[in-house]
């Protein structure tokens, strides 16, 4: 894993280039500390591509691994960020038409562009985004993983292109707009993240998942889609026998290292699935890292450890307490790329596997979006279902029976049935409604400019129903299961885990999101995947007799830090600081006196500590980052 940044320069005459992609690698020397490498690679009757890399070794640590990487007579040259795990199998495939000089997956993605050109993305199995530069066609190939595990960030102006691992990278190459995108902030305040391809600066965008640019040499540009979940939707025969061999092998694939590598251990369905799987195909005990708390409905450790018994690993537990959170904040906010209301555990769990000497973790994300882990399998199709038959109540008892309601509700439940009733659903589907952050209403009382508000609402429920592919899935299951993937997962659980473990560095790596077992769980017929008494049914089949009853049966817990009483501890004066005083980037767009009535609510017990602390979040990183 490392950090990428390149500039591609049409006008020469601006002089600094090489200046601005020094800066854009000082911002992320963190994501590659082993070695950094710069190129200037002219062109004739062409533009100048200045392109660098931050390298963190973890295959080949030799030298012949170093980037940016050229081919034999320099006419392509690479810098990626990636681990392709089918590696070995491609150069074999490879090795009767090259010569290779390393044993770095890095020259063997090099050569398979060479040979197959951008078609070699049909063959790569892994995570990745990579820059490549070819000079016969005068092109420059950016491309980011099917699922998005890796980020990849660009900035078009008149006379240059810019792209980088970090929008970071691009705010210190002194290039980017200073505004904030509204669009940006209507996603984060509605969902606690940013939505891709959007960021929170102007003109700062995402490359999507799945997706591949090319630039031409007169700066001209077309992004394309060459993966898409639902592409492949043949049915699944053998499904749980499928799903263990598919794990196994994901598995397998991923634990190929030349640095020491480790689990995170939550004890929940997933992580020990992971574990069990690594644990079959080790020789050796596998390192396992699990956070613990004094606040026992948060604390798994007691689950963790059943599961480090049973598999005989290598345990670590970290018991965590809200003034040793209070000490790491500044840290763990300096590590966001972007504002994101999760990702703290993330940082902290990263932190201790670097402690404890591991360069690479597998993690159990994106079981619970594969397999139906998340309320939002219930709940979406409860909705759908009262919808039939409320439309044919009258509003006023529908309201009577609200107001009813709210005595058994949480307030924030409360304020998303009134949302619901009155069809405010944060986009075009009660999935949004279920996953948002703050409502409707709410994310208008935040904002100063209501005819800004409206018009970002209206953006955002088109942008919605154009995602939802009703007629490519098959079901609510697999419609829930897409949305949590590719609203959920991709916007924020994968960029909050590659932003926070790349901040010590520590490599996190995905089985669950193999794009083969992803492929495959999407061509699972509806009738398939009906909920069960038995949490994830169809990945505790595929794992027997591995876990046992007391971790298969047992209640789901999150993996969520005890906020709501270290928000009213310890916490209490740092959040009060950065709440009660205004941020100048942001005047003119938040209302300084809706947040503080947030804040005040919260202390009242009205609303749950999600809604200030994504606001704490969001005015301390545009603070650090913006002023």
């Amino acid at each position: 894993m490392c950090g990428i940044a390149g500039l591609l320069d049409f006008d020469e005459t601006f002089g600094n280039s090489g200046k601005i992609l020094r800066l854009m690698l000082d911002s992320i020397r963190h994501r590659g500390p082993d070695d950094r490498g710069e190129e200037c690679i002219a062109n004739e009757n062409g533009p100048t591509l200045h392109l660098g890399h931050q390298r963190f070794s973890i295959i080949d640590l030799s030298p012949g691994g170093h980037q940016p990487m050229a081919n034999d007579d320099q006419s392509l040259w690479l810098s990626t960020n990636s681990e392709i795990y089918n590696y070995r199998e491609l150069r074999e495939e490879l090795s009767d038409s090259f010569r290779f000089n390393s044993q770095s997956d890095t020259e063997v993605l090099l050569k398979s562009y060479e040979h197959w050109g951008i078609d070699c993305l049909e063959k790569l199995r892994g995570m990745f985004a990579f820059a490549v530069w070819d000079s016969k066609k005068q092109q420059l190939i950016l491309a980011r993983d099917r699922l998005g595990i890796k980020p990849l960030y660009y900035i078009v102006s008149e006379k240059k292109f810019l792209f980088a691992s970090e929008v970071r990278a691009l705010l210190a190459s002194g290039l980017s707009d200073s505004e904030i995108n509204p669009t940006g902030l209507y996603h984060y305040l509605s969902f606690g993240h940013l939505k891709s391809p959007e960021t929170l600066i102007g003109n700062i965008q995402e490359l999507k998942a799945g997706h591949y640019l090319i630039v031409e040499k007169d700066g001209s540009f077309n992004e394309t889609q060459y993966w898409h979940p639902l592409d492949s939707l043949e049915a699944a025969e053998n499904e749980g026998e499928s799903i263990q061999e598919l794990l196994h092998e994901s598995v397998r694939f991923r634990q190929v290292s030349d640095v020491p590598m480790g689990a995170f251990l939550s004890g929940g369905i997933d992580s020990s699935a992971i574990v069990s799987h690594m644990a079959n195909t080790s020789d050796e005990p596998i390192d396992t890292l699990t956070i613990g708390f004094k606040e026992k409905e948060f604390d798994e450790s007691e689950h963790s450890a059943e599961i480090s018994r049973l598999f005989k690993t290598r345990h670590k537990l970290l018991t965590l307490d809200e003034e040793q959170l209070l000490d790491a904040l500044p840290s763990a906010i300096s590590a966001m790329d972007q504002p994101t209301m999760d990702g703290i555990n993330t940082f902290l769990i990263s932190r201790a596997a670097n402690e404890a000497g591991l360069k690479v973790v597998l993690s159990g994300l994106g079981g619970d979006e594969l397999f139906g882990g998340y309320p939002s399998f219930q709940l979406v199709p409860n909705l759908l279902e009262k919808k039939k038959w409320l439309q044919h109540y009258p509003k006023f008892l529908l309201n009577l029976g609200t107001k009813m309601l709210k005595y058994s509700l949480s307030s924030d439940q409360s304020t998303k049935l009134n949302h619901w009733l009155n069809g405010k659903l944060s986009g075009a589907h009660e999935y949004y409604l279920i996953r948002a952050l703050y409502c409707q209403d709410q994310v208008s009382e935040l904002f100063q400019d209501q005819n800004l508000v409206e018009k970002e609402t209206l953006k955002n429920f088109q942008t919605t129903k154009d995602s939802l592919n009703l007629e490519k899935l098959d079901g609510d299951f697999n419609l829930v299961s897409y949305l949590e993937t590719t609203h959920y997962l991709q916007n924020m659980l994968l960029r909050d885990t590659d932003m926070m473990s790349m901040a010590h560095p520590v490599e996190v790596r995905v089985p669950f999101m193999d794009h083969k077992l992803v492929e495959h769980m999407f061509s699972m017929p509806a009738k398939l995947k009906k909920l069960t008494s038995t949490p994830k049914a169809l990945l505790v089949d595929s794992m027997k007799p591995s876990l046992p009853d007391s971790i298969v049966h047992r209640k789901k817990m999150g993996f969520t830090l005890p906020f709501e009483p270290w928000m009213r501890g310890a916490m209490k004066p740092e959040m009060e600081s950065v709440l009660l005083t205004s941020v100048k980037p942001l005047e003119g767009l938040i209302s300084q006196a809706a947040i503080e009535k947030i804040w005040q609510q919260f202390l009242a017990g009205k609303i749950s500590w999600s809604r200030p602390w994504a606001l704490y979040v969001l005015k301390r990183w545009v603070d650090k980052n913006l002023s």
